[in-house]
Parts: structure tokens; C-alpha cells; sequence
């Protein structure tokens, strides 16, 4: 068994899968949204500038995604049910709780 990092900040463990695009895994765009599901805790990094389409979407581990962009480590404390967002690569994240979906 693997030692988990002390200094690991999020509460799910490193291994636990993640949405994002492979858009933003292959360089061609950064993570500027990112949202932590209310009803499953599931985390998604995006870029709001692609058109979100299933087959964009890729599964990868969360601590794969903290050593692609290390500045999504300051998310780790993000509540379910909560977005965050930024204007460009190396500005601040903000943040607010997500809006319900329709149905």
C-alpha cells in the first residue's frame, strides 16, 4: 500500500477519478472552471470556452490533474455544490455556489 503525501490538502484521495477534456490534457487549453458536484462530490475540470461534448470528456486521476496545473491545489477546500473560475492562466480563482440545473 502506497504512502498517502502528508502533504495531500484535498479530502478525496489522489487516485480518485475526475472529469476534465482532453482539450485541456493535450496544452490546447487551460482549466478555468471547475465545479464539485453536490449530489456525487465529483469533481470537474474544464475550460468554459469549449463547447462541452461527450466525446471530449476523459477520466483522469485528481492528483494528475494537481501535477498538470498546480494551482488547482488552492481548490482543495471547494464545497459541493460549489464552482470556481478565473478570468486567465495565473489569476485568482474565484468562487460561488452553483447555480441548481434545470430539469
Amino acid at each position: 500500500m502506497a504512502a498517502i503525501d502528508p502533504d495531500w490538502p484535498f479530502d478525496d484521495p489522489p487516485n480518485v477519478a475526475v472529469f476534465t477534456i482532453h482539450q485541456i490534457i493535450r496544452g490546447k487549453h487551460i482549466v478555468d472552471y471547475v465545479a464539485h458536484d453536490d449530489d456525487d462530490g465529483a469533481w470537474q475540470f474544464l475550460n468554459r470556452a469549449v463547447d462541452f461534448k461527450m466525446a471530449d470528456a476523459m477520466l483522469v486521476g485528481l492528483s494528475e490533474m494537481i501535477k498538470f496545473n498546480n494551482s488547482l491545489r488552492e481548490l482543495w477546500d471547494l464545497p459541493y455544490g460549489w464552482c470556481a473560475w478565473r478570468e486567465a492562466k495565473g489569476q485568482p480563482w474565484q468562487r460561488a455556489r452553483k447555480e441548481p440545473e434545470a430539469e
